[in-house]
This record gives C-alpha cells, sequence and structure tokens, in this order.
C-alpha cells in the first residue's frame, strides 16, 4: 500500500478538482491537465536521479535515466517562448524518442546488474542501439530529400525495428521495476504501478501501429497525466526508499562498477 500521506495527497486532489469544474463550467480542465503533467515531470525526474543515486550508479545512468523528463521539459518551455517551428518540432520529437531509449538502456543495465548478464540482456541493447540509429537516418532522410524512406523494404524493416523498440523500451522498465521491488527493501505497489503504466503506454503505442483510424479516447487524452502523475509518484517513492537503504552490492564486485561496466 502507499504510504498515507500520499493516499490524502490523492484524495485532496481528486476533491479539489471535481469542486474546480462546475465552478469554472469546465475551464479548470486545462489547468489540472499542465498542473498534473508539470509535477509529474518534476517527480519522476527527481525520482529518477535518487533510484540512481540509491543504486550507487555513476553520474551518467542518473542524467540517462532522467533525460525523457529533462527534454519534455525543454520542449514544453522551447513551445511557450514561442519559437516552436517545424524544424524544432522534429529535433525535440526525436530527442523525446531518444531519451526513452537512452532511459530504457539505463533500466535494462539496472535488471542485468541486479539479475546476472544474459544474452538476452545484449540482445536487449543491439535493438535499442538499433532503434536510435534508424530514427537518426529518418531524420536525416526527410531533411536531405532521399528517397529511402519511400522504399516498401525500407519501410517494412523500420516498422520491425520500432515495434521490436518498444517492446524492449517498455519491457525494460517492467523488468527493472519490478527486479528493484523484489531484491530491495521496496514497497512492491511502486513496482506495480510503474509495470502497469508502461503495459498502458505500450498498449497505446502498438495500436497504432497495427489498427489505422480508430477514434481517439477523448477521456483518456485529458486523464493521461494523472496517470503519468501516479507513475511519477511511484518512481519517486522508489528513489526515496532506494536512497534511505544500503542496497545490497551485486555478485562479482562494486555495485558501481557493475552499473558503470557497460560503457567500457
Amino acid at each position: 500500500m502507499p504510504p498515507l500521506s500520499y493516499i490524502i495527497t490523492a484524495a485532496v486532489l481528486a476533491v479539489l478538482v471535481a469542486v474546480s469544474f462546475p465552478l469554472t463550467l469546465g475551464f479548470s480542465i486545462i489547468l489540472w491537465y499542465w498542473l498534473f503533467a508539470v509535477a509529474a515531470c518534476v517527480l519522476a525526474t527527481a525520482g529518477a536521479f535518487k533510484i540512481a543515486r540509491g543504486l550507487q550508479a555513476p553520474p551518467w545512468i542518473a542524467i540517462a535515466l532522467a533525460s525523457p523528463g529533462l527534454v519534455w521539459a525543454a520542449n514544453h518551455l522551447h513551445g511557450l517562448l514561442g519559437h516552436l517551428n517545424v524544424t524544432a518540432f522534429r529535433a525535440f520529437d526525436l530527442a523525446s524518442y531518444l531519451a526513452l531509449l537512452a532511459a530504457a538502456a539505463c533500466a535494462l543495465r539496472f535488471a542485468e546488474t541486479i539479475s546476472r548478464p544474459r544474452v538476452a540482456f545484449r540482445i536487449g541493447y543491439c535493438i535499442l542501439a538499433t532503434a536510435a540509429f534508424v530514427a537518426c537516418l529518418n531524420l536525416l532522410a526527410f531533411s536531405m530529400g532521399w528517397a529511402l524512406t519511400k522504399n516498401p523494404a525500407y519501410a517494412m524493416a523500420v516498422r520491425v525495428v520500432v515495434i521490436a523498440g518498444k517492446l524492449v523500451k517498455y519491457g525494460a522498465i517492467i523488468m527493472a521495476a519490478m527486479l528493484i521491488t523484489s531484491r530491495y527493501n521496496v514497497e512492491r505497489w511502486t513496482g506495480i504501478v510503474i509495470s502497469l503504466v508502461s503495459a498502458y503506454l505500450l498498449y497505446e503505442s502498438l495500436k497504432w501501429l497495427f489498427v489505422t483510424g480508430l477514434p481517439r479516447d477523448g477521456l483518456m487524452t485529458w486523464l493521461q497525466p494523472v496517470i503519468m502523475l501516479a507513475a511519477a509518484a511511484a518512481v519517486w517513492r522508489m528513489g526515496s526508499v532506494l536512497r534511505g537503504s544500503a542496497p545490497q552490492r551485486p555478485a562479482g564486485g562494486d555495485q558501481r562498477e557493475a552499473l558503470a561496466g557497460h560503457a567500457g
């Protein structure tokens, strides 16, 4: 179960949102939407740093793990300044995608360190690296006007890489969350919430690849910041517990060296 303070905070927020709707004729939904989104970004970013610190990971892993939140903040800050054009939009879109891949690689590294090295982890790293390379190649091809992206064989190969990348990306986050909660003294609800939200995001990202013309669910669009805030609270709690305890070192050496070893 989440701490009592978390439950009280969630209940108070729910009451405030419910009361504000009739008083503002529903216009407050936009304010709440962005308040929840910003709060989720702050909690997830800070929580990622706390998790990396609690697991004695080197600084570059902490930065990579928190990079999705940092890129999201930079993207929306740039948009608020009124300088967002097509080029900047594509650049931030690529940066967001690469940041998620980097965070997934760190999660995969955590899972590998906590359990034991396996060939499957190496395959996962290769898939994430291939997905990053294809994303950069697509942007370059679009900028240079190459006809490569119009080739049916290339488009099919890209589709396979994108699907595999999404499966590895969210699968790594789920695996790392569950392993951390099972191997360390971390409340299980944090891993469950992170896993459920990751599974939901995986479903949302894959369904458009297989079925076209699906109507967008307006309710889920407005609820997405709430879902992300729940996941961010779980990340923050996981990081707080890890920082407050002394994680066990993996067999075979120092945990810092084990986490940093992949860089070599």
